[in-house]
């Protein structure tokens, strides 16, 4: 029976009909490999091998061609706008993969095993060049810092479990610390390999004489030798954690850790621009602001949080990493980082009001870098500020003074985001001035500020619009910048006019002229909305001094900013925007899960508040959606989503919104502290809202159809360049051509065939 079952599959994959098919596909693929077309040629062929049956010749000449139609694919892949370098290695190992499989059917074809060679050549070199592209210095710091952030998570929740065991078993973590010292081995390895690349580097530039170096160079080799004193000192720290690690020393394991992470974050920062730095450094002095606030919190409360018995009546145990003392040293960390990027800056100020060599006058910077200059200049004064605020909040937590270290905190976080704000375009001074103004009206509203003394709500408001009347010159400026972008545009759209003639030219330069005229009348409206929120602002100060309704023209400057940034803010950015901060929220929750109950509890009315203002967007979102759905039922538009995917998008946020309602649901019982909650109901929710804000985006933005002007001018292209490749044959043989060459071969193979064998007649010939 078995042997009979193979002989009729035998028969069946030999049955005339499919064997004619399958030639019909082969002849289809090389038709396609010839007109550059490889997508449907490996179809094609593929299809053709899988249906080759035990047609030797044909399962030979469909996997060669496959390896033929791969190795061109690579090519393609390597270069122009849309090159792909790792999809480029996955098709050249696709040809060494048929051409492999060719060899093995006719052993001793020498075309075979040339090609084969070559793409496994290329396959290598490709995969030594992209490589080479990982492991520059700065990602390899990047993932280095990655890893040790890691690790001191890890290390931290060991030191915890400790203690809530309460040091009945001092062996208990005795695994995971050993894994710790283990990985650390690892990071320091890696570490003293980026101390390699960065000297090689500073000796390839010190080979040039100085006269011949660039001046991008010139700073580089600064750049490196600072990084590699910071990240030599990372290493000690990284092998003193692993020390203590291996000695079972949690304390002091995470302590060594996080001094590691402090200078390879240092060394990383010596490659960064100081604006970028200003953002890390105030993103971490936030995060300590939150330790310290939970701190002053939880200390002389009774806590279940750890402790060996587990009684509410014992003191609370706060890990070393959290007490006062160590949050100074910490804030000592974000002032010597800060303070390092306001010495680098002040120096480069000084170099460039002195005059150079024998000129007697400071060197003329182009309109963009004098620009950037000014910027700098307003900057200082505040990084100064912010530093001062950070000595001052680090001799108050050694002091553990929390109340005091808190305001100071406070300040510093206020003086840099004053800084950083100076480097913002005009979307972000706008959406800046927007979200002040809101918190303005919720000063001035008759519960706001329920938890200030009277004196510290009139400051905030008065800071607060102080803040807000200078961004309205500030946006005033950057409108104006705007507008001169506009006109330099129109001028070169002019000149091109004047040189051209009629035809698709001509209608290609009236639709850009339209463009710029409708971009001009949008800066003009928001000069207009601009001025009327600033006249607003102005009367504000008066009003609230005259105690004369100052909430009504609060809101009407609300309102006016409100108008504003609906010009530059569409609908799909919003939502693009809700989309990235509803995943981070999602990985701080995430995070938070994995912890335990005293290290999250800081973060947790952060994630409520975070999770709330998701769900205003989302519900803002969907209003807008609808509104705008409802005007496309009564007026299809030319443009863009229709009046369906504008409503299906809608009822995606919709049930986005809902979904983030659960999650702040069980964020709130977290919250609440009456229990331990887990926050995985809440991750989960979190994951399907952006599930359902990603389908809404995709209805609002569908794949766009190209033009059919465009393929035609594509095709063209392509023809040309296969016109150019038939006459260069004989010199792209291995590496180009492979179109033609399919063709050759088979014309040569299908001489041979009639020569010395006789088939079954096919539709098309070979």
């Amino acid at each position: 029976m078995k042997r009979w079952l193979a002989l009729v599959a035998i028969v069946f994959s030999c049955s005339p009909a499919e064997h004619r098919e399958a030639r019909e596909k082969y002849n289809t693929g090389v038709d396609a490999l010839t007109k550059g077309d490889f997508d449907a040629a490996e179809k094609a062929l593929l299809d053709a091998r899988s249906n080759a049956g035990v047609d030797p010749d044909l399962r030979f000449r469909a996997a060669y061609d496959l390896g033929l139609a791969y190795a061109a694919h690579a090519d393609k892949m390597k270069t122009g706008k849309d090159a792909d370098l790792s999809k480029a290695l996955a098709l050249e190992q696709q040809a060494v993969s048929w051409f492999a499989d060719a060899a093995q059917l006719r052993k001793d074809d020498s075309d075979t095993k040339s090609n084969l060679a070559t793409v496994r050549a290329r396959a290598a070199a490709l995969a030594d060049e992209i490589n080479r592209d990982k492991s520059k210095l700065e990602a390899r710091l990047d993932a280095v810092i990655d890893s040790q952030r890691t690790l001191l998570d890890e290390a931290r929740r060991a030191w915890a479990a400790i203690k809530q065991a309460g040091g009945a078993d001092p062996l208990a973590q005795q695994s995971a610390l050993s894994k710790l010292a283990d990985d650390e081995r690892g990071i320091v390895a890696e570490a003293g390999v980026i101390g390699d690349l960065a000297s090689d580097e500073i000796d390839s530039i010190g080979k040039k004489p100085e006269d011949k170096r660039t001046q991008e160079e010139t700073v580089r080799v600064v750049q490196l030798k600072n990084l590699d004193l910071y990240l030599e000192g990372g290493r000690g720290k990284i092998a003193e954690a692993r020390r203590a690690l291996q000695d079972l020393d949690a304390e002091n394991g995470v302590s060594r850790a996080e001094a590691a992470l402090v200078a390879l974050k240092r060394a990383r920062e010596q490659l960064l621009d100081p604006v970028t730095v200003m953002r890390e450094v105030a993103r971490d002095q936030l995060e300590l602001l939150k330790q310290t606030v939970a701190v002053a919190q939880v200390e002389g409360k009774p806590s279940l949080l750890v402790g060996s018995a587990g009684s509410a009546a014992e003191a609370p145990i706060i890990p070393s990493w959290l007490e006062p003392p160590a949050l100074g040293d910490r804030e000592g960390t974000l002032h010597d980082r800060l303070e390092e990027v306001r010495a680098r800056v002040q120096a480069g100020l000084d170099n460039i009001d002195k005059p150079q060599g024998s000129a007697s006058e400071p060197p003329k910077l182009k309109p963009e870098q004098q620009k950037m200059v000014e910027h700098l200049r307003i900057a200082l004064p505040h990084v100064a500020d912010a530093t001062a605020a950070m000595t001052h909040a680090r001799e108050s937590l050694g002091g553990k003074q929390l109340a005091e270290a808190q305001a100071s905190e406070r300040d510093a976080l206020n003086a840099l985001a004053k800084a950083i704000e100076e480097f913002g375009d005009l979307k972000q001074t706008i959406e800046i001035a927007y979200g002040t103004q809101q918190a303005l009206v919720g000063l001035l509203s008759p519960n706001g500020g329920s938890d200030m003394s009277p004196a510290e709500r009139a400051q905030e408001t008065k800071d607060e619009l102080d803040g807000n009347v200078a961004r309205m010159d500030r946006i005033k400026e950057q409108l104006a910048e705007e507008t001169q972008k506009l006109d330099a545009q129109a001028q070169q759209i002019d000149a091109k006019a004047a040189g051209s003639g009629a035809g698709s030219d001509a209608k290609q330069i009236e639709a850009a002229k339209q463009q710029l005229e409708q971009a001009k009348q949008q800066m003009a409206l928001a000069e207009t909305l601009r001025g009327d929120a600033a006249t607003a602002l102005g009367q504000l100060g008066p009003a609230i001094k005259a105690n004369k309704d100052p909430l009504a023209k609060a809101k009407l400057a609300e309102d006016k900013l409100g108008e504003l940034r609906k010009l530059f803010f569409s609908v799909i950015e919003h939502l693009q925007e809700l989309i990235r901060e509803q995943s981070e929220t999602r990985d701080r929750t995430a995070k938070a899960d994995a912890e335990d109950d005293f290290t999250r509890e800081p973060e947790i009315p952060n994630l409520v508040s975070q999770e709330t203002q998701h769900s205003q967007m989302a519900q803002a979102i969907t209003e807008a959606l609808a509104k705008q759905a409802d005007a496309a039922q009564k007026q299809p538009p030319q443009q863009g989503p229709d009046a369906k995917a504008l409503s299906g998008a809608a009822d995606e946020v919709r049930q986005a919104n809902t979904e983030m309602g659960t999650a702040k649901g069980t964020l709130d019982k977290a919250a609440a502290k009456t229990q331990s909650v887990a926050l995985k109901p809440a991750v989960d929710s979190e994951a399907k809202a952006i599930d359902h804000l990603k389908k809404a985006l995709e209805l609002l933005q569908p794949p766009q159809k190209q033009d059919q002007n465009k393929q035609d001018q594509k095709q063209q292209q392509q023809q040309q360049q296969q016109q150019q490749q038939q006459k260069k044959q004989d010199q792209q043989q291995q590496q180009g051509g492979a179109g033609q060459r399919a063709r050759d071969e088979d014309a040569k193979r299908q001489r041979e065939k009639q020569q010395h064998a006789k088939t079954e007649p096919v539709d098309e010939d070979w």
